[in-house]
């Protein structure tokens, strides 16, 4: 196993040179470490419990370029003391770095060279674990894509395949999980990163962090940009904390938005399982987590075409409401007073507002907008309003009729 020779050269380097090791893939993911000698600065300790080396620290795009050793100088902005830098490379391909803490330059020529050499045959190592990965990476795609065809037949002989390799369990529940870079920098979802970013720099990897939650296999296909996982249970055992843990955690691992559909009952489920994360995805217009189990009533009309809502007819009130220059305080406040069932009490605690600060904003809606609030279809009127406004966003035509001004008040209460 590459991994392991890889492990056993960083270990016996390390002992040679009484220093702390480190060895990442080209995308700077940790591929192996040595134990520390009394030199592990923050930055180190960052990098292993994260398993990645931050690339604003050691200047990634530079040290992509370097043809042989080089240094990466102290960032005590980062915590991060000197250290030295080899490329791995093989068969012309750059696979990855060593990187040994040289904190004083206090490391021979002979030393230096100890380190090359060993990189070199790390790096036959790396290139011999790069294929391997490549095909895994393949099979894994095109199973995933078989789990998720319209087609039982295929589904199932899908399923077989990835049960017999031990990827999936098979008798519990199943579930989809969808993930997309979401947007950086005021680009939008699915554009490339900015440059000299690799687009799949830091993809997480859903089927290590599935290992981490007790009872889940996930098998997952990888582009860049975007994952697509099926995940199993334990026969017997529920899978909704359990994946949603997962997707939180894989929500923590970078700009991801993450999408959780199911759990289904077994492999028939999966079609739907898809569908459902599909319709969560939509959900999100920024980084976070949606599942579909959690959605209620969105998990309804985010099913109505965008287009639909992007030339609606709005009644003029609710216009008014959504054009009214104070509606970033004004519409939160309605929505959490909607959301809490109009509970005052509760909808002031989860605002954190005094009371009377509270009904003084849901007159001023009220006097804007034309609607009672005490009135079942009003309430019904501006809770659809402002969930589809927070789904797609404000549609192109406002209203429908000039009104002569609004309805009479009746109090919020």
């Amino acid at each position: 196993m590459s991994v392991e020779q890889i492990q056993a050269l960083v270990d016996e380097l390390a002992a040679r040179l009484g220093r702390a090791v480190l060895v990442d893939d080209r995308d700077l993911r940790l591929v192996a470490a040595s134990r520390d000698f009394g030199d592990a600065d923050p930055a180190r300790v960052w990098s292993l419990l994260h398993r990645r080396t931050r690339p604003e620290d050691v200047g990634h795009e530079e040290i992509t370029r370097l043809p042989g050793p080089g240094y990466v100088p102290e960032n005590p902005a980062a915590e991060l003391w000197q250290r030295l830098c080899v490329p791995v490379r093989c068969r012309g391909l750059l696979l990855g770095f060593v990187w040994v803490t040289d904190r004083y330059g206090e490391m021979s020529p002979e030393q230096v060279a100890d380190v090359t050499g060993t990189a070199a045959r790390i790096g036959v190592l790396l290139h011999d674990r790069l294929v391997a990965g490549e095909r895994d990476r393949a099979l894994h795609r095109e199973l995933v894509e078989g789990l998720l065809s319209r087609d039982a037949a295929t589904r199932d002989e899908a399923w077989d395949e990835a049960v017999d390799r031990g990827l999936l369990d098979d008798g519990g529940h199943v579930a989809v999980l969808f993930v997309r870079r979401a947007a950086v920098g005021g680009a939008a979802p699915g554009l490339p990163p900015p440059p000299g970013q690799p687009s799949d720099l830091f993809l997480p990897d859903v089927a290590r962090l599935a290992r981490d939650q007790p009872g889940l296999r996930a098998l997952a296909a990888i582009w860049p940009r975007r994952a697509i996982a099926v995940v199993t249970g334990r026969p017997g055992e529920g899978l909704d904390g359990p994946v949603r843990a997962l997707a939180g955690e894989i929500g923590k691992a970078g700009p991801w938005r993450v999408a959780v559909g199911g759990p289904a009952p077994g492999p028939a489920g999966l079609p739907a399982a898809r569908r459902q994360a599909d319709i969560a995805l939509s959900t999100l217009r920024a980084a976070g987590v949606a599942c579909w189990a959690e959605l209620s009533a969105d998990a309804l009309l985010a099913q109505f075409p965008r287009q639909l809502w992007t030339h609606a007819l709005l009644p003029a009130g609710i216009a008014r409401l959504l054009a009214d220059p104070s509606a970033t305080v004004l519409l939160p406040t309605l929505s959490a007073f909607l959301d809490c069932a109009g509970e005052a009490q509760r909808t002031a605690a989860q605002l954190q507002v005094h009371r009377t600060t509270l009904y003084y904003r849901l007159g001023r809606i009220e006097q804007i907008s034309g609607l009672s609030l005490r009135d079942g279809r009003d309430r019904l009127l501006a809770h659809l309003a402002l969930r589809l406004h927070q789904l797609h966003g404000a549609p192109a035509v406002p209203t429908d009729v000039e009104e002569a001004g609004p309805k009479p008040q009746r109090d919020a209460g």
